[in-house]
């Protein structure tokens, strides 16, 4: 039996209620950001703001990046061939670090968190589309999770889409340099967000077996 919307929607939110300490490596690449883009922006001067910006995004990206390589190659090993891991991640991880340090325009930072939220729904939506879990699986790959992943998989699309028309939404409606603020605290958003929707997710496979 399926609950009612509400009721899902009050579960979700008492999820948020005594949240576990979060890692402070999710604070680390906001913090490169918020620091250095007005240290940057003072010592390039008021002609090259939107340089100040790229900068200071590409070095907050770069720490992210390496604070969740080891991460991401672990997920692209249960899925591909290690040759294949190696070339799918360098791939993912520099491609953006490149395209941004061609550029000097904020929007194309702003931009490139949309396309992650694009690439990363597009994948878990092919995945539903064929009824398979394997993305689904490299996320939470442990035993008790298995009866979870189709329903897990759907919840990621949907979480994908969520941030991406939030990011399309902020980038619209806030001037560039706040929406600073915002993507420096996406990861502590975005860990709170997931968390509740799986568990989420599990509260509601345990109530209703199929």
């Amino acid at each position: 039996m399926h609950r009612h919307p509400f009721d899902l929607l009050r579960l979700f939110l008492s999820l948020f209620q005594d949240l576990p300490p979060l890692s402070r490596t999710l604070y680390l690449p906001g913090a490169v950001l918020l620091v250095g883009y007005p240290v940057l922006s003072v010592v390039l001067g008021p002609d090259h703001e939107g340089q100040a910006f790229v900068t200071a995004f590409l070095a907050a990206l770069a720490v992210r990046v390496g604070l969740g390589f080891e991460g991401m190659m672990r997920r692209m090993l249960n899925r591909y061939a290690t040759a294949q891991a190696v070339l799918f991640a360098l791939g993912f991880a520099l491609l953006p670090m490149l395209v941004l340090a061609a550029v000097d325009d904020p929007v194309w930072c702003q931009r490139m968190q949309s396309v992650f939220y694009v690439v990363i729904g597009g994948v878990f939506l092919i995945d539903v589309i064929q009824g398979k879990t394997a993305t689904a699986a490299s996320f939470w790959p442990d035993r008790e999770m298995r009866d979870h992943l189709p329903n897990l998989t759907r919840m990621m699309v949907v979480y994908n889409i969520a941030f991406l028309l939030l990011n399309e939404t902020l980038i619209r409606t806030l001037d560039a340099s706040h929406w600073l603020l915002f993507w420096a605290m996406l990861p502590v958003l975005g860990h709170m967000v997931l968390r509740a929707l799986v568990l989420t997710v599990i509260n509601l496979d345990e109530a209703d077996p199929i």
